[in-house]
């Protein structure tokens, strides 16, 4: 009698499942469909895990941006390097940076021009100079219109300080400029590793939620066969709809990530290339940079070299100038029979007494101790974050290991766990878990590279090579250079 009301039980769950097999699409009656891994989901769609997302991009602010631009402008597969070379060709501060530069070159052209000839005029006008007879007395024996030639011959180092300080200052403000260029730079790479960041992750919460919306149809199919609770099918749909913001999410972070691209480089192309092997390129990161070559710190030395050449130039104001003066007098405005005069005279001009002058090379002083601090500060900050690159570089790999072994576990775990499930030995819950936890880890490995590429590219800005390993110019511009050699 037992055995009859097993086998009854037996033949009832089997045709259930045969009638949601043909409710289902036909499939073969007594199988529960089988959840494949993500490399088999991925192989049999046509895609790796690791292809690249933006080859089917969603339709973004970006894309409405790059179209507006105009695609000759941005390459429809656009790699790090041409990002780094379009932001640099189009970023209002690097303008800025070359005006400033102008401006220096002016004022040092200003401060040479001291020692050239300078030629000076002078004429008066007023009452009885134009009358034939002057009895008044008034205006009697002006000098009519006069030319002066004049020459400095020594100032006691005050045109050296002057000299000094505009080249210094030219100096400084080329190395700003370029330091400015790798700080573009640099924001383009990572605005760069951004997008791929963000677009890698939206695609793994996309396969979370296909993964979940595909077990569900599992249990769907279960519970009309009346081997599962309904609550099941409830606590499935909860995980599905979890998955799907979730995929929300990550792609709203992938369109704002795209559009502060977009942004620096004037528009958003359809794909961009993997950067990771360009990146794997770069030197190691395990030597402490030369922080004295770095523009930003070249800058703060040149800033402390102009101060200190301002200081030469306050003490100098305590000496005379002497000069040369070579002068013709037109009279035609006496009634002396002298009528024209021509002068040549050494000439010293000079203060007495000025109590400024001692407050002005203290100023002086201060500017150049300030100048001082600025520049090692500028070495501690830029100490400080190359050690923080290093440390991430190194526990970054630590953490991709481990990842990858999380996220190998949770996809056998979850093969063994639906088979499991089948039988009753595992509950739904703990299936569900496991496919969190497939989307945890791959996440979890995907920030986890890409914040070693970053840190990477501070690493490599940080030595100052960031742009040739782009295989860009490492200045912006074929010039002298302020330390006097041809920059290659």
């Amino acid at each position: 009698m037992t055995l009859t009301f097993r086998t009854i039980a037996m033949t009832g769950a089997l045709m259930g499942l045969v009638i949601a097999a043909g409710r289902a699409g036909g499939e073969a009656p007594g199988e529960d469909k089988e959840l494949p891994p993500l490399s088999a989901r991925n192989a049999d769609e046509g895609a790796s895990p690791a292809s690249d997302p933006a080859d089917t991009p969603a339709d973004t602010p970006a894309d409405d941006l790059a179209a507006e631009q105009g695609p000759e402008a941005i390459p429809a597969q656009l790699d790090m390097a041409t990002a780094v070379a379009l932001t640099l060709a189009r970023h209002p501060d690097v303008a800025r940076a070359n005006a400033a530069l102008a401006r220096g070159r002016a004022d040092l052209g200003a401060a040479r021009s001291v020692w050239t000839p300078q030629v000076s005029y002078q004429a008066n006008l007023g009452p009885h100079m134009l009358a034939g007879t002057n009895s008044s007395g008034l205006n009697e024996n002006m000098a009519g219109p006069s030319v002066y030639l004049e020459q400095q011959v020594w100032d006691f180092g005050r045109s050296k300080g002057q000299i000094g300080a505009a080249r210094s200052t030219t100096g400084q403000r080329w190395y700003e400029r370029e330091a400015t260029a790798d700080q573009l730079a640099e924001q383009s790479a990572l605005a760069f590793l951004e997008v791929r960041r963000f677009e890698l992750l939206a695609q793994a919460a996309e396969t979370q939620l296909g993964d979940l919306a595909h077990l569900r149809e599992l249990i769907g199919m279960r519970v009309n066969a009346g081997i599962s609770d309904k609550s099941d099918l409830m606590l499935a749909d909860v995980r599905v709809e979890s998955a799907r913001g979730d995929s929300i999410q990550a792609q709203t972070s992938a369109a704002m990530a795209r559009a502060a691209l977009a942004n620096l480089i004037g528009g958003m192309p359809r794909r961009l290339t993997d950067a990771s092997a360009l990146i794997s390129r770069f030197e190691p990161a395990d030597q402490e940079p030369d922080y004295d070559k770095l523009p930003a710190v070249a800058a703060a030395k040149q800033a402390s070299d102009a101060a200190a050449a301002k200081i030469g130039e306050a003490k100098a104001e305590r000496y005379p100038r002497l000069g040369l003066q070579l002068g013709y007098t037109r009279n035609n405005y006496t009634y002396n029979s002298r009528d024209n005069a021509l002068s040549a005279a050494m000439t010293v001009t000079g203060n007495l007494y000025r109590r400024s002058d001692h407050y002005q090379i203290e100023a002086a002083e201060e500017d150049r101790r300030a100048a001082e601090a600025a520049h090692d500060s500028t070495v501690i900050e830029a100490r400080g974050r190359a050690l923080s690159a290093q440390q991430e570089i190194r526990a970054g790999h630590a953490r991709i290991a481990a990842y990858a072994l999380q996220e190998e576990q949770a996809v056998t775990a979850s093969r063994i766990f639906l088979e499991e499930y089948k039988l009753g030995k595992r509950t739904l819950t703990e299936l569900l878990n496991t496919q969190l936890e497939i989307y945890r880890a791959a996440s979890a490995r995907i920030v986890a590279e890409h914040d070693i590429m970053e840190a990477h590219v501070r690493f490599e800005n940080l030595c100052g090579s960031l742009r040739p390993s782009l295989g860009l110019p490492a200045h912006l511009s074929e010039e002298d250079n302020p330390d006097g050699g041809q920059v290659q």
